[in-house]
């Protein structure tokens, strides 16, 4: 009896959980503010960015936080060169035309980790490369970077044409961060959004950094696009605005009959079983078991092709290289970075016959281990 009205507790419980999140989601929708955006500043959570946020407004720099492309319009109007607008739209809300309203907003602009459809609306020339994962050297002339002469360079980098300026370049050859002039707007593409967190603010030179891009000018507006930008082209109504008078009593409703179900069906379960399971799962499990599956249809040539190529694409992303990369430069590029020779790698990865099942499930072993090496010889230490 004990058991069956612990489950219907446990069911009760998940109900008022589902009732919360409802509740909350609802909230968002009638242009509450619900704290879901990685580097906020205003967040002082590991992933938020009010440290940042702080220092700059400690430093005299007037910083605004906006939501909405309205808002934004807002506070930049009327300011001239004195307000550098960030944009940082971490949840995709925004499409190609508000991207490009965005740019025309003031004569700076800093994008932080933009998708590929912001890149083509605002700066179609910088196209994203792969993403970095190593410590990188400003080598570049702008200042704030030189102040910061190393970062962690993680999140995106990208290609950009010869007139930008290109900072923290990976072994590939692509930049974490460029900067360019166009129609009289400069744009700087930040391709490694961490430097702005607060769990990492303090890692090699991401504060100067930060503070120089963030600072340059008296006024920074930092905008992240909330749930009033998803709107329809042809409306410029908030979600709430176009919600029928019967969407809150018809959601409540709902609500209550999903937990009148959940506790229903808890009674008639019972309690649920909890038993351990005696396994124990390799990291390289997936590319053993790909290997074995092919062993088993006897397709040894197609199996050594299949993983071959996916390790090749995997390195080639690990060291940040872009998607025009050959073989021959993953290969180099994999040598160099994990110590091994150059023949040994390519002979792993092109040429290496294995002559039965077996061998196919060695090669792959191999594969899975030459990738451990990469991955642990281009992590920050």
């Amino acid at each position: 009896m004990r058991g069956r009205a612990g489950a219907a507790a446990g069911w009760v419980a998940l109900g008022i959980l589902v009732v919360l999140v409802v509740l909350a989601v609802w909230a968002g929708s009638r242009g509450e503010s619900v704290g879901l955006h990685e580097r906020d500043p205003d967040d002082a959570s590991p992933t938020g960015a009010r440290a940042v946020a702080e220092v700059l407004r400690d430093q005299g720099v007037e910083v605004v936080v906006v939501h909405s492309i309205s808002e934004a319009t807002a506070q930049t109007r009327g300011h001239g060169g004195d307000t550098t607008l960030l944009l940082d739209d971490d949840w995709w809300m925004l499409g190609a035309d508000a991207y490009a309203r965005v740019a025309d907003l003031t004569d700076s602009v800093l994008l932080v980790q933009p998708r590929d459809a912001a890149l083509e609306a605002i700066v179609p020339e910088v196209v994203y490369a792969g993403f970095p994962a190593s410590v990188a050297d400003a080598d570049c002339e702008l200042p704030a970077a030189q102040r910061a002469e190393t970062i962690i360079a993680t999140g995106d980098a990208y290609d950009a044409p010869d007139d930008a300026i290109r900072c923290f370049p990976t072994p590939g050859g692509a930049a974490s961060l460029v900067r360019l002039e166009r129609s009289g707007t400069q744009i700087t593409v930040l391709g490694s959004g961490d430097v702005l967190a607060n769990e990492t603010i303090t890692d090699h030179g991401a504060a100067a950094l930060a503070l120089g891009l963030l600072g340059e000018r008296g006024r920074l507006v930092w905008y992240q696009p909330g749930l009033d930008d998803l709107v329809v082209a042809s409306d410029t109504g908030t979600l709430a605005s176009r919600q029928a008078d019967w969407y809150l009593p018809l959601m409540v409703l709902l609500l209550l009959v999903g937990i009148a179900a959940i506790l229903w069906r808890g009674r008639r379960m019972g309690p649920v079983v909890v038993e351990d399971l005696p396994v124990e799962v390799r990291a390289s499990e997936t590319m053993e078991g790909r290997a074995r599956l092919y062993e088993r249809g006897a397709a040894r040539g197609h199996a050594i092709d299949i993983l071959r190529r996916s390790t090749i694409d995997r390195l080639a992303r690990t060291l940040g290289l872009p998607r025009t990369a050959d073989d021959d430069a993953v290969i180099a590029a994999t040598a160099a970075a994990t110590g091994r020779d150059p023949a040994d790698v390519d002979a792993l990865l092109r040429t290496l016959e294995a002559r039965n099942d077996r061998a196919v499930v060695h090669l792959s072993d191999q594969l899975a281990t030459l990738e451990r090496d990469l991955t642990h010889s281009v992590r920050p230490r």
